[in-house]
């Protein structure tokens, strides 16, 4: 997989970093960044984080909840093709970030 472009969606507007749909410091989590001209290659069997954070055990649970209200109204849009140049496209909303929100609200 062949990784040529992410898009990600936030309230009706598109965006191609992650860190432009959240209000999170960006030192507090990591990301991949991947466009036309920084593309990624997928081997069989392997994944790509696209966000990640460590909390520390003993963060506060308000932490953890500010990362889940953040990412779960945002949709992910992958660009990618296969080693025989198949374009495909893929969508994925984050929303079930927020299973475990303790006052349910995004």
């Amino acid at each position: 997989m062949i990784i040529n472009r992410l898009t990600f969606f936030k309230e009706g507007n598109s965006y191609t970093n992650i860190e432009d749909c959240l209000t999170l410091d960006s030192r507090s989590y990591q990301r991949i960044p991947v466009n036309e001209t920084l593309q990624k290659v997928i081997l069989p069997n392997a994944s790509l984080d696209v966000f990640a954070a460590e909390l520390a055990p003993l963060e506060e649970e308000s932490q953890l909840e500010t990362v889940r209200r953040e990412l779960a109204p945002v949709t992910l849009r992958v660009y990618y093709r296969d080693i025989y140049d198949n374009q495909f496209t893929l969508e994925r909303s984050l929303d079930w970030f927020s299973r475990y929100m303790t006052d349910g609200k995004i």
